[in-house]
């Protein structure tokens, strides 16, 4: 009988454990902020600038395994719609037994450095996103149409946390400058517009260490993400374990 009841103690010790922990490692969204009390643990937003959908959803690295690695995701993204600067805040977490690849730049993009955000290297670069594949494309209403897809000038910024475990991007984005087509060749002048557009990139997001104390998290879907064009060329590409490679 003691030790039935030593039994059952010990179980609800552990559940109690349990829940504390769970309770404790929150992911969602506090006011416009994205906060995660799991590692890593951080709050992220775009200063000055509405939000327009934020929450939880999935995506599929296609090129990973057959069927697609099935990737968690949490977004906020900001902006007024249209034609406005846009900024978009993801953490992405790999399944059991994958790892997130080294940052890669992206193709045809230029200025590749490291920007600091609360002590930590986020690996950055400039490129133009072409909106007929854009992921966030639907949420910039009249900017984006089948037969003049919209044009994005955009500084990303990404690092990779906990075990690379984790990865969080940052994006802000403006509509391409009439007259950059690429930007490799800028026009005359444009140069130094391209080096106040990376300013203004690098300011205008808050990144800080999670509250301790905070009260449950919205955990809502992101509605108006095209969820289907959430791949590798926005989120990066993944590798398994070697161990789970041999097995």
């Amino acid at each position: 009988m003691m030790m039935k009841r030593m039994h059952f103690f010990v179980i609800a010790v552990l559940m109690l454990l349990m829940a504390g922990c769970n309770a404790a490692q929150q992911r969602g969204m506090a006011g416009s902020a994205y906060v995660s009390t799991a590692r890593p643990a951080i709050a992220l937003e775009a200063k000055d600038m509405p939000l327009l959908t934020a929450g939880r959803g999935s995506a599929n690295l296609t090129s990973s395994m057959a069927g697609g690695l099935p990737i968690r995701v949490w977004l906020a993204v900001y902006g007024a719609g249209g034609s406005s600067p846009m900024a978009v805040v993801a953490h992405a977490e790999v399944p059991y037994g994958w790892y997130w690849d080294g940052i890669m730049r992206r193709p045809f993009s230029v200025d590749e450095g490291v920007e600091v955000f609360d002590g930590v290297g986020y690996q950055a670069c400039t490129y133009i996103v072409e909106g007929n594949r854009d992921p966030f494309g639907a949420l910039a209403a009249g900017a984006i149409s089948e037969d003049r897809p919209a044009r994005w000038l955009v500084r990303g910024f990404a690092a990779r946390y906990n075990f690379n475990n984790d990865k969080i991007i940052m994006e802000y984005r403006e509509p391409l400058p009439a007259g950059m087509e690429s930007l490799s060749a800028l026009p005359l002048g444009a140069a130094d517009a391209l080096k106040t557009f990376e300013q203004r990139a690098r300011e205008i997001f808050i990144v800080k260490a999670a509250s301790a104390d905070l009260s449950p998290l919205r955990q809502d879907y992101a509605q108006g993400v095209r969820w289907r064009y959430m791949d590798e060329s926005f989120l990066g590409t993944v590798s398994q374990y070697d161990f789970f490679n041999d097995n």
